[in-house]
């Protein structure tokens, strides 16, 4: 985010605001998308597990710095109480996703259903509900949702193959449901060549210099190998995150965010 947002601004000549919005939107990768490579491509346990770690939980924290930026709140308060904002938000959301996920493990485990084609549903709303407390108590709705997901994933449930099926279909719908809104919010007579050149610019800047750099600062603590870190940095950048998070601006009233 820092490095797009530097780039954007200083190269691009757009305002700080609209830099950050746009560094932050371009950053998450969606878990989905990843997942759906990674089952296909053999590689080695280690560069999975990032990839996998990393496209889960980047989510998070950049739908908490879009929404306070887009509603100038950011920094009202001082740099500190928004990395305390930040922090309050993942940690809570986390805890709430611990607590529904072996909650919801240990029920299902107890509780016999009429049929196997409601355990996917029952799981379905464990992840409905760890959301919505999360979203109550004011914390991240989208950590609780990934570690709540991430336990009832890892635990031995009843009918668990087609569990993983009804969630694998819901995946592919929603990311369908994404496109076809990017196609309804996009509308391509309104693109001059200035977004054109700013969007493919922004794009070479986050794959070719920020995605490497963050990597390379974020392994280089692991004696991780630089063909690694390479394909760390590259295989991430998938997916339709990006879509949602470009219509917070949108509904917040940010100036130019169109």
């Amino acid at each position: 985010v820092v490095v797009v947002s530097l780039g954007a601004h200083y190269l691009l000549g757009l305002e700080w605001e609209l830099a950050v919005l746009l560094a932050a939107v371009l950053s998450p990768t969606d878990a989905a998308a990843v997942f759906s490579v990674l089952r296909t491509v053999p590689l080695v346990p280690r560069v999975s597990g990032v990839l996998e770690a990393e496209s889960g939980r980047n989510d998070a924290p950049i739908v908490v710095l879009v929404t306070a930026v887009s509603a100038g709140h950011a920094l009202e308060n001082g740099p500190a109480a928004f990395v305390g904002l930040i922090v309050f938000e993942l940690v809570a959301g986390a805890v709430i996703g611990v607590l529904v996920g072996f909650g919801g493990a240990r029920l299902l485990h107890r509780v016999a259903l009429p049929a196997a084609g409601l355990y996917p549903l029952v799981v379905f709303a464990f992840t409905v509900l760890a959301y919505a407390l999360a979203a109550e108590v004011h914390s991240s709705g989208f950590a609780a949702v990934y570690v709540a997901a991430v336990v009832l994933g890892n635990t031995e449930l009843p009918h668990r193959s087609a569990t993983r099926s009804f969630v694998e279909g819901i995946g592919w719908l929603a990311q369908i449901g994404l496109f076809v809104m990017l196609g309804l919010l996009a509308d391509p007579a309104d693109f001059t060549w200035w977004h054109v050149g700013v969007g493919l610019a922004s794009g070479a800047l986050l794959t070719f210099v920020a995605r490497p750099l963050s990597v390379a600062a974020c392994a280089i603590w692991f004696r991780v190998g630089w063909r690694e870190q390479l394909f760390v940095g590259w295989a991430g950048l998938r997916g339709a995150v990006p879509i949602v998070l470009s219509t917070i601006p949108l509904a917040a009233g940010v100036s130019h965010s169109i």
